[in-house]
């Protein structure tokens, strides 16, 4: 028995540092003949095996080895009995009947794989993590995580390139105004490059530092130190030039100093919080119509981009609506369905997670993953629970709306699964 005991806290000692190292891109790649589409080759059909990837299934091992499938077993009737467990277990069986209707059967089932691994350690978290005993030393965590990336962020933007220019260096990858594909914002006719962080886009990097930002806000009163993270966190999202993690930094920020204002009507806030977001998710399912009202918008390229994505996932819904064109092969046919687009083999999933799952795995994961979100947020409008997990879940849907990272980057793919295991305790 001493042995799972130690098994048992191991795991929990890897967990936290996993939550200061979700932001690492370290990683082996493996090029395959699928990873290349048209002779191109597509990052997103490139297995990987990250840092993350290793220490979340020790995390998993170390646990069932040490009780956890006796707990599973012993729980089964608590825990299944819960909507949202029932429908993420349903969901994850989804992505792999999707896998097997997939042209990339390889891409596909590995980016299955690391699914499942994750799902685990959301059981995991949401079993063994319990909130009220360690969500200061998460954030503890978080804070010098912030800290360091920011710190990083601030100094690419000043640089105005990578400051390492070595992958090996915890993941940043080299770049610098001179190489193809990388994100540029024209300031006042000027050239600018966003800060990367260790992500790879300026987007995930902001998205990350927009939830994270949030939990330190939600009690930066309570923990005065949180203040210089939170303040060079602040510097670095805005360096990023994301405009939607902008935006969902100060719906966080904002709905946490109305929810903290008159808590006896909080769960009026809380239904109006949903509202919000409900509505700009509706919006981002519709942004084609804006080129059907003729609105120009050929001077942004990431509006029309996102607009083009949009316009091929609804064909390819159409053409694969029952069970998708299989996980994570998006990417392999865009250019069949992008044919509003003037770019160039801009082979990159559709910029909404919610379409991207109706794409890849067809109606019933779509209504599955829509489901999901749903009942949790039921919950927690319902629960008296931390309030910044309601947040944190919105959030969620609006970064979602706008951009894929949250499903195809592990960084953010791990944050998500964190954020559901320790919301739904």
């Amino acid at each position: 028995m001493q042995y799972k005991e130690r098994l048992l806290g191991l795991s929990k000692k890897i967990f936290f540092i996993l939550i200061f190292l979700i932001p690492i891109n370290l990683g082996k790649h493996f090029e395959i003949f699928s990873s290349y589409v048209g002779g191109v080759l597509v990052d997103y059909l490139v297995p990987t095996i990250f840092v993350q990837d290793i220490l979340i299934l020790l995390v998993v091992l170390f646990w069932l080895f040490s009780g956890g499938f006796k707990k599973l077993f012993s729980t089964k009737i608590e825990l299944f009995e819960k909507k949202e467990i029932q429908i993420s277990f349903l969901f994850i069986f989804s992505l792999f009947i999707s896998t097997l209707v997939s042209v990339r059967f390889i891409p596909s089932f590995y980016a299955w794989l690391r699914m499942l691994v994750y799902y685990l350690f959301f059981i995991y978290t949401l079993l063994e993590i319990n909130v009220e005993d360690n969500y200061f030393k998460i954030l503890d965590i978080t804070s010098t995580s912030v800290f360091l990336i920011s710190l990083l962020g601030i100094t690419q933007f000043i640089n105005q390139g990578s400051v390492f220019n070595n992958y090996l260096i915890l993941g940043e990858q080299p770049y610098s105004a001179g190489i193809f594909g990388i994100a540029k914002e024209y300031i006042f006719g000027r050239s600018l490059i966003p800060a990367y962080g260790l992500f790879r886009h300026p987007n995930a990097f902001g998205g990350y530092l927009a939830i994270t930002l949030s939990w330190l806000f939600c009690f930066i009163k309570k923990r005065k130190s949180y203040f210089v993270s939170f303040l060079l966190g602040l510097i670095a999202i805005i360096f990023t030039f994301s405009y939607v993690s902008w935006f969902t930094l100060i719906f966080g920020i904002v709905f946490h100093l109305i929810f903290s204002k008159n808590p006896q009507k909080i769960r009026k806030y809380k239904k109006s919080a949903v509202v919000v977001v409900l509505t700009i998710f509706l919006f981002s399912l519709s942004l084609p119509v804006l080129r059907m009202l003729n609105l120009n918008f050929e001077g942004n390229r990431s509006v029309t981009r996102r607009i083009d994505f949009t316009s091929a996932s609804y064909r390819m819904i159409k053409d694969n609506f029952l069970f998708g064109v299989g996980f994570n092969n998006f990417t392999v046919f865009v250019d069949k369905y992008n044919y509003d687009s003037s770019d160039l083999r801009f082979s990159q999933p559709v910029h909404n997670i919610f379409l991207l799952i109706f794409s890849e795995s067809g109606i019933f994961g779509f209504l599955l993953f829509i489901s999901l979100i749903g009942f949790s947020l039921k919950r927690l409008v319902n629960s008296s629970y931390f309030h910044v997990f309601l947040i944190s879940l919105l959030q969620i849907v609006l970064l979602g709306s706008f951009d894929h990272y949250l499903f195809t980057i592990h960084q953010t793919l791990l944050l998500f699964w964190i954020i559901f295991g320790l919301s739904l305790q």
